[in-house]
């Protein structure tokens, strides 16, 4: 690369060109020292400790060598620019080292913003670089360069293997997995690499929190064992039931049909269980998709009212739309919001004696800006400890199950459809020996841009 100088020459006075070969012969010098220290194994931070010497030196005798300003009496003139053009090798030299440069900051940055704590140690366990996300986990004073205050924090069958793949010739990874400084509620998770085609003996250390992983799996133990036992009582009542229909183990006619109502009975309920399974495991995983479009939820609620009513006159309970809010339209799901409706109503009506009253309202909530839909009883109402668990997973209040048969899982259908896939909340309000309200409420976003 050839640089044209003849307009420096006439705006730099004599002498410019010889003390700016200081500052190229300083940085020549620098790459030169670094190399030979490196092949002597000095370590990093002496070698480069050195350079930056040289580099002082360098720029020293640049300002010694400045010529003074005769306007300015006690100040530096302007830096002259060079009047030699740089000579290819060096610039080369000089691009190159910026180039290197830059890619240090890069991978410096992209470490950073690494949520895992990345550590990396020499075969003494000594800490040569950390991530910000391992200094905020060793703490900044323990990671400073040179030191072993971060590698002493490792457990020692951890310090062992870290410095076992220092020792190896060949790259190679170890995993190991631990509660960080004991606490079973921390675990983590840390994969040891050996750098590779590296002059000294470096370890990458990354360790990851694993809490989020570890619940997830512990839910879907729990989850696993829960359906499996709650698939097992219909299908041992089925076969119980179906067995003595074979062996023709009834009385009379009447009990014969008394059996097969039992069996088609838990039949139903097993596919109702497989169904609400099915639906929440699509919902969760994000297969299911609500087709949004203005709904009229008063329309709704009559029509899930209107399809209860005959099981209502069998049990004797009144069920009626109580209350409405005329133009009550919102954006939702009118599939998805129907079985949230017809859940609520029937386990109102399954929890409620003989003569009580079901009633299903519509409001609309101007300051929260959204519908609310209740379902209102005055059955057997929930205690309050029970509050908190009742929309998990096949959770079944105490002394309820023998009151009426569910799957344990309508609720948290209702809830994963409502907060889910329509961005609204659910709750419930109840008090024991006087019934339960049972509500959810929808953005109304529909019914805003109407009144305005």
């Amino acid at each position: 690369m050839q640089i044209d100088s003849s307009n420096s020459r006439r705006a730099q006075p004599e002498g410019a060109d010889s003390a700016y070969r200081v500052p190229v012969g300083a940085i020549l010098l620098v790459m030169t020292i670094a190399g030979i220290l490196s092949q002597l194994s000095v370590g990093l931070v002496e070698a480069w400790l050195m350079s930056a010497a040289a580099v002082a030196l360098g720029a020293a005798a640049v300002l010694l060598r400045l010529p003074r300003s005769s306007a300015s009496a006690g100040t530096l003139a302007a830096p002259a620019l060079p009047t030699t053009p740089l000579r290819p090798s060096d610039a080369e030299v000089i691009l190159k080292a910026r180039a290197v440069e830059l890619r240090s900051e890069e991978r410096t940055k992209l470490l950073d913003a690494l949520t895992d704590a990345v550590i990396l140690v020499d075969e003494h366990g000594e800490a040569r670089f950390a991530n910000e996300a391992a200094i905020e986990r060793f703490g900044e004073e323990n990671t400073v360069l040179g030191t072993r205050r971060a590698f002493e924090q490792l457990p020692a069958h951890v310090r062992r293997g870290v410095l076992g793949l220092a020792s190896c010739d060949d790259a190679a990874r170890r995993r190991f997995e631990f509660d960080w400084r004991g606490d079973r509620h921390a675990p983590v998770v840390v994969h040891a690499t050996r750098a590779e085609s590296h002059r000294q003996a470096l370890v990458a250390i990354l360790m990851r929190d694993v809490r989020v992983e570890r619940e997830a799996d512990r839910m879907k133990t729990e989850f696993v064992s829960k359906a499996s036992h709650e698939l097992r009582t219909p299908l041992s009542s089925l076969r119980a039931y179906a067995e003595m229909v074979a062996d023709r183990e009834y009385a009379d006619d009447a009990e014969h049909d008394r059996f097969l109502r039992v069996i088609l009975s838990e039949a139903d309920r097993l596919s109702k269980l497989v169904d609400h399974m099915l639906d929440i495991s699509r919902i969760e995983s994000g297969i299911a998709r609500a087709n949004l479009a203005e709904t009229d939820i008063v329309s709704l609620c009559r029509a899930c009212v209107e399809e209860q009513q005959g099981e209502a006159k069998r049990r004797s309970i009144a069920l009626a739309l109580a209350r409405t809010t005329a133009g009550a339209t919102i954006p939702a799901d009118s599939g998805l919001l129907k079985q949230v409706i017809l859940n609520l109503i029937s386990n109102a009506l399954k929890y409620t004696p003989e003569g009580g009253r079901v009633d299903v309202e519509v409001d609309f909530d101007g300051l929260a800006r959204e519908v609310v839909i209740s379902v209102r009883d005055n059955g057997l109402g929930i205690p309050a400890d029970a509050l908190p668990q009742l929309f998990g997973k096949f959770y079944r209040v105490s002394g309820h199950e023998k009151v009426a048969k569910g799957t344990g899982l309508g609720l948290n259908l209702c809830r994963n459809i409502v907060e889910g896939m329509h961005g609204g909340k659910i709750g419930v309000d109840s008090e024991v020996g006087r019934g339960s309200r049972f509500w959810f409420a929808i953005p109304a976003e529909a019914m805003l841009r109407k009144a305005a």
